[in-house]
């Protein structure tokens, strides 16, 4: 069974349910659904399952699912047919994701010189599986030396340019 790591990264493996004592796992995917929903949250206070499914180019089943499994872990609360809200610790989670996102997102273009689109798409494929300790360092150099780039678009394409996250 997999756990998270003392950075709140997961550790590669299933997303069982803890036993005693033991912390909570998400998967690469759950996490990507954390994002999405505080994203949303942003924009219009509220997340919808169609909203969900079309930020992650997946079906509206897969959401409920996932929806499901999230409401579970009390980091979420939806009513069926209802609006979706991250719950404290959903948030908490959500933030730490867009965090790291961002500065690998933010590395790749302003240090790297990678183009906005390929380098959003490596971004959240990068955060998901670098080593949690690999990743840590990876996003404390590149926020420290990413700075230079200024305040950057947590969402690039996805509405709500007012919202900013300094690198």
């Amino acid at each position: 069974m997999a756990r998270r790591t003392e950075d709140g990264r997961h550790d590669g493996g299933s997303d069982a349910s803890p036993g005693p004592g033991e912390a909570e796992v998400l998967s690469a995917s759950l996490e990507d659904y954390l994002e999405a929903i505080l994203r949303l949250e942003r924009a219009s206070r509220v997340a919808r399952v169609s909203e969900i499914a079309g930020r992650l180019d997946v079906s509206r089943p897969s959401v409920t699912g996932a929806l499901k499994s999230l409401a579970s872990r009390g980091l979420v609360t939806h009513a069926p047919y209802g609006h979706v809200t991250l719950t404290e610790a959903g948030t908490a989670i959500a933030v730490e994701v867009e965090r790291r996102h961002l500065a690998i997102r933010d590395f790749l273009t302003g240090v790297l010189g990678v183009a906005e689109a390929k380098a959003e798409t490596a971004a959240c494929r990068l955060e998901h599986v670098l080593e949690p300790d690999v990743l840590a360092h990876f996003v404390g150099y590149a926020e420290k030396h990413s700075a230079h780039c200024g305040p950057c678009d947590p969402d690039p394409g996805h509405g709500d340019s007012t919202l900013r996250a300094a690198s």
